[in-house]
């Protein structure tokens, strides 16, 4: 595999070298007429220029041609949240009658492509008229480059977009001219697309599924008899949205005087630097605490956090917030920042909204304007909630309760299925 890539580095610089030799040969070609030397030099730069590089135009939406149905394009042997609600949306296809197939992308170098689970039911191509392509508009253009134009031209496509703040960025917008819909998981992820389009922006929430492995504590290395406090994000959907060291700080006021509290960190896809620097920091604090940064199969996953007494995502925004909706289902109390999306599912009566205040990103956030806010969650208060779980049982089992049953009735996999078939056969009709 490697040489292979290798031959293709080289087999892309020497198409380069052949562009650039173009200009030479321009110089020296003077006296061919212009309308034939322009065709040719088109010819020519067609063909040596790197796929990479060339423009890509924007699907042509003419008549359908392909049978009804639907393409489902995701990161389907990813494993991080935008992988995992393509794989929600594949499970809730698998509940209705319309003809589908999942096609994975396979676009990102850095990403790590280690889920093989769906490997059996995955094509090589679409073959149905509807595309559904779940990856942000930023990556729109470059997960499409992967497969050939035909596949997106005479065709309907969606956009199944995520994105965490109210507006989107010059990089989603680019992307409006290759879909004819988009598909939003949370109402706040539509107001930010209907603010930048006025094609149809139609909200189909997340169907949540929670399968886990049947483990107990210690098969994590953690403490038996303790009130363990969860918090979990991944370094690749940037540590200053998920705000890490703001639950760091809140379980250190509410717990740096107790001997019955550790706080257990799950990290994903962070350096080694970045691991060392997060335990220096939590050495400096003297907590109890547990750092687990290997990568865990999403049944594994899930496992850890049914172990954990509460779960707490202190975040700026999220576009959804699926581990608060998965640790919900689980049966876990949840201590969340009480603005954006994961609003819509978090019930005031079994969880615990923390309160906040909204702030300009400034430099915080490479993605969005500095003008743009995101919330600055008040750590007193969350610390304040953490206690109140820890020292009343009662009450966190029936917070526990009520929202595992509001989520497993309010946002399931059925409910999700109902409107993706609502929607298809509205398309249907419309195409």
């Amino acid at each position: 595999m490697k040489s292979f890539i290798k031959e293709g580095n080289r087999f892309r610089e020497i198409k380069m070298k052949m562009n650039l030799s173009l200009a030479k040969i321009a110089k020296i070609s003077h006296f061919v007429p212009q309308r034939p030397r322009r065709f040719v030099r088109n010819v020519l730069t067609r063909i040596t220029t790197p796929k990479d590089l060339k423009p890509y135009r924007p699907p042509y939406h003419g008549k359908i041609k392909a049978p009804c149905g639907i393409n489902l394009y995701g990161l389907f042997r990813a494993e991080n949240g935008l992988a995992q609600g393509a794989k929600l949306y594949a499970k809730a296809l698998s509940f209705t009658t319309i003809p589908y197939v999942l096609v994975n992308t396979d676009f990102m170098e850095k990403l790590p492509q280690n889920d093989h689970s769906l490997d059996s039911i995955l094509a090589p191509k679409g073959k149905y008229g509807i595309n559904l392509i779940h990856l942000n508009g930023d990556h729109l253009e470059t997960a499409c480059r992967k497969f050939p134009h035909s596949a997106f031209d005479y065709h309907y496509n969606i956009g199944v977009w995520l994105w965490e703040l109210e507006k989107l960025p010059p990089a989603f917008t680019k992307a409006l001219d290759y879909v004819d819909e988009l598909w939003a998981p949370s109402e706040f992820v539509k107001n930010a697309i209907q603010r930048s389009t006025d094609k149809p922006v139609i909200t189909i929430p997340y169907g949540i599924e929670t399968p886990k492995e049947n483990l107990v504590r210690s098969d994590f290395g953690l403490p038996e008899n303790d009130f363990l406090v969860l918090t979990m994000y991944d370094s690749l959907s940037f540590s200053s949205r998920k705000n890490p060291e703001a639950a760091i700080t809140a379980f250190y006021q509410a717990f740096h005087d107790s001997s019955r509290a550790v706080l257990v960190i799950k990290v994903s896809n962070a350096r080694e630097d970045e691991l060392r620097l997060l335990s220096s920091r939590l050495e400096k604090l003297k907590i109890r605490y547990a750092l687990i940064s290997e990568q865990l199969p999403k049944p594994r996953l899930n496992a850890l956090i049914s172990c954990c007494d509460v779960f707490i995502s202190l975040h700026r925004s999220e576009g959804f917030g699926l581990v608060i909706a998965e640790a919900m289902s689980l049966g876990v109390p949840v201590v969340a920042t009480g603005w954006s999306a994961n609003t819509e599912f978090m019930a005031e009566d079994c969880t615990c909204r923390t309160k906040y205040k909204l702030i300009p990103l400034g430099e915080n956030y490479m993605y969005g304007d500095k003008s743009d806010r995101w919330a600055d969650p008040d750590i007193e208060d969350a610390a304040n909630k953490l206690r109140l779980l820890y020292s009343d049982p009662v009450l966190r089992n029936e917070m526990a309760a009520k929202a595992q049953s509001y989520i497993n009735n309010e946002y399931s996999i059925q409910r999700t299925a109902e409107l993706i078939a609502s929607r298809y056969a509205e398309i249907c009709h419309i195409i």
